[in-house]
């Protein structure tokens, strides 16, 4: 996972102290169960929920998606990664699967309830632990999951298949939110302060996420799970679910580190995204009145001027940046879902006929609820929509890739499933020249650690076989 801040993401998880702990495929951190840990589950929990970090402030997932191209070096643009490790994330099961143990345990889970009610603290780990493996399902494909973080008994786990992961995950998330009752919540939450209705609603979204995720690969099981989880998910912009920053240097927004702590400039505006938003009107006065939200004008120009893609930009001051009220603000939040992009799921639902919702009412609040989180006025909000009628999917697929602006591992699984659909016609990414990595186009998935198949070659073999090749360009399950 490439990503700007300063390593303290998941440099916690694989530190944290266990006894007995040993490093296995993938790097996996795990416990000993003949030497139990006297881990303290708030704390476990909070380190969880860091490693959010590194998913909302990446970097090459923005690349992918065309928000962003590169300033002076041009290598991560053209996809100069194939080999990406997961082992943090697994470090992070270790400690979602040391919470349950210890609010399971007979000897443990009376102790346990300091913290919480054992199933509220159980629910949001679990929670968790599906927020992170169908990001990681969604990069690489096949993994270890079933047999995953048991080195006691297994060094060497079967990698299970997309659709395996993506069913299991889908029930573990039920148990989940059954498991939710009225006691205190998990102490330790830095997210939501220990409020259940807000896990209930995250998981909700997550479900209702998924559900849609599975429009090309399973409809029948896509639709039962959206309609399970949409009354259930985001109802509005203050229920967005975002990663907050503090102010102080440890806690602080990573892109403030990046630009401002460390004077880097390598990441601007891409210029299929400005072009995009300027649409009909101008580089002083785009169509799209979230651009003067997302960037900053050009210094040189005084205009909103994008950084030619897949190319290497080294007159910065030439080209827009993202906003100062996140580059340059070490408490801005980033964010992981918003109302919009559950309002544009419901909008698409209803498109494919799987609600009796109105798909062209959805797609106007969709873009009304994006302008509203971003600060547009009403009477921009309302120019823009008239000039932008619904049509079909292909519109709804256009404005959801806007409106996930800085969330690049949702546009990026979402500008997959809609290519395989054939509804991202209107999402006018480009495949630079020059890639790397043997990629052909906008890559599919990331290629699997570069030891991976030396630690677990059975089963690494295994999961290629059934995969296809380990590259960027090997379509998933879920996106064929």
């Amino acid at each position: 996972m490439k990503k700007i801040n300063k390593i303290k993401l998941l440099i916690l998880s694989v530190f944290i102290t266990f006894t007995g702990c040993e490093t296995v495929d993938f790097g996996d951190t795990n416990v000993d169960p003949n030497s139990p840990s006297n881990a303290v589950p708030s704390l476990l929990l909070t380190n969880v929920q860091r490693g959010i970090n590194g998913v909302v402030s990446s970097t090459t997932s923005n690349l992918y998606v065309q928000y962003l191209s590169n300033g002076q070096y041009d290598e991560e643009s053209r996809y100069q990664t194939l080999n990406w490790d997961p082992n943090g994330f697994y470090a992070l099961m270790q400690d979602i699967k040391e919470i349950i143990r210890i609010n399971t345990n007979a000897d443990l889970k009376v102790g346990a309830q300091a913290y919480g009610s054992n199933g509220n603290q159980i629910a949001a780990a679990t929670i968790l632990k599906v927020y992170y493996f169908q990001l990681m399902t969604e990069r690489w494909g096949y993994l270890p999951y079933s047999e995953a973080n048991d080195a006691a008994n297994n060094t060497k786990p079967k990698y299970d298949s997309q659709q395996d992961i993506y069913m299991g995950l889908l029930s573990e998330l039920d148990s989940a939110i059954g498991m939710i009752d009225s006691g205190n919540g998990p102490d330790g939450d830095i997210l939501f302060g220990g409020d259940m209705t807000r896990w209930r609603t995250f998981a909700n979204t997550i479900k209702m996420v998924m559900g849609l995720r599975l429009s090309k690969a399973d409809p029948t099981t896509g639709r039962t799970k959206f309609n399970e989880a949409r009354t259930g998910a985001i109802s509005s912009n203050a229920g967005n679910i975002q990663y907050t920053y503090l102010t102080e240097d440890t806690n602080d927004n990573p892109w403030q580190d990046h630009f401002v702590d460390q004077g880097r400039k390598d990441y601007l505006m891409s210029d299929v995204f400005v072009n995009a938003l300027i649409g009909s009107g101008t580089n002083v006065a785009p169509e799209d009145p979230r651009l003067a939200k997302f960037a900053d004008r050009a210094t040189s120009s005084n205009t909103f001027v994008g950084a030619p893609y897949g190319k290497s930009n080294s007159a910065t001051a030439n080209y827009s940046f993202i906003t100062s009220n996140i580059i340059t603000k070490g408490d801005a939040p980033l964010m992981i879902y918003t109302y919009a992009e559950v309002l544009f799921a419901r909008a698409e639902a209803a498109a494919k006929g799987w609600t009796t919702e109105n798909a062209a009412t959805l797609y106007a609040q969709g873009i009304t609820a994006s302008m509203q989180q971003w600060g547009v006025s009403a009477s921009d909000i309302t120019t823009y929509i008239a000039a932008n009628p619904y049509t079909g999917i292909a519109d709804i697929a256009y404005e959801k890739w806007v409106s996930l602006f800085m969330q690049g591992y949702n546009s990026w699984a979402e500008w997959r499933r809609f290519k395989a659909e054939g509804t991202d016609s209107k999402i006018p990414l480009i495949i630079a020249a020059d890639l790397l990595s043997n990629a052909t186009g906008i890559p599919q998935r990331h290629g699997y650690s570069a030891t991976a198949g030396s630690l677990n070659e059975a089963n690494y073999n295994a999961a290629i076989a059934a995969q296809g090749p380990d590259e960027l360009d090997t379509k998933l399950w879920l996106f064929k």
